[in-house]
């Protein structure tokens, strides 16, 4: 069953910049209340206030890496709104860094962030989506949660996560009215690349096309609407995923020349 979002409920998480901010104008334009949560609490506000206010973007300050702190945020919304509609876990970080330069601490922070935040995000929400019979989850996931790139083994290895939750999550709900979409964006010009940690020498930085913030949100829009169960958006990600079916060492090769910065 397809969601109507003119008079829904979104909540949009990393909704202070980037896609999510993106996102979030998207469904305020569709007629929806967006349920925006981020750490960032001054720019929440500023973004309900350029939005409408409150009555079209509430701000969330919550930190998705905070277990209790989500678990008060999702007590906080289902007592005041319910379970929300749409659920879009979009809050992300990344990690450029060699496998061998990798620290433990470094990838735990990412999995913290891509991985437990997606699951404090979407879990507190399940009873009350299934017993109302309705919602659509979706999950910010990247070209290289499909196919792992130089670098980026931290990251990529976070997003193939959320490929296998989402799977393992689908089936659960077979039958609840509640659906799962994974959306699969490749580079985005936003402020994620400028934050992204860094270790040892870095990924060189080759890209045929980068999405806009706004594309990507039209996508989550598009997504919200449909039951699909994945949509990866650039075509170089679709060929990425193409050739790695067909001839993975080529696509090793392929990357290790176009990515691989030498010593």
């Amino acid at each position: 069953m397809s969601i109507r979002l003119n008079g829904s409920r979104v909540l949009v998480t990393g909704a202070s910049s980037g896609i999510g901010r993106a996102a979030a104008r998207a469904f305020v334009a569709e007629g929806a209340t967006v349920l925006a949560l981020a750490r960032a609490e001054a720019k929440l506000r500023e973004l309900s206030a350029e939005l409408g206010g409150e009555t079209k973007v509430v701000p969330l300050p919550y930190d998705v890496t905070d277990g209790p702190g989500m678990e008060a945020m999702a007590k906080e919304v289902l007592a005041r709104w319910g379970a929300p509609d749409v659920i879009v876990a979009n809050a992300g970080v990344g990690l450029d860094a060699r496998f061998a330069a990798m620290t433990d601490d470094a990838m735990r922070a990412v999995f913290e962030v891509n991985v437990f935040g997606v699951v404090r995000t979407i879990r507190p929400f399940l009873p009350a989506m299934t017993a109302r019979g309705s919602g659509r989850i979706l999950i910010l996931s990247s070209a290289v949660g499909k196919r792992g790139v130089p670098n980026y083994a931290a990251y990529s290895g976070s997003k193939f996560a959320l490929h296998g939750m989402a799977e393992a999550l689908r089936a659960e709900l077979v039958g609840t009215g509640v659906t799962v979409g994974i959306v699969c964006p490749s580079s985005t010009t936003t402020e994620f690349q400028d934050r992204i940690r860094r270790e040892g020498p870095p990924q060189v930085r080759t890209r045929v096309k980068r999405h806009t913030a706004e594309s990507v949100a039209r996508a989550l829009v598009s997504m919200a609407r449909s039951t699909r169960r994945e949509r990866i958006l650039s075509a170089e990600a679709k060929l990425m995923n193409g050739v790695n079916r067909l001839a993975p060492g080529l696509m090793d090769w392929i990357l290790a020349k176009a990515l691989v910065r030498k010593a």
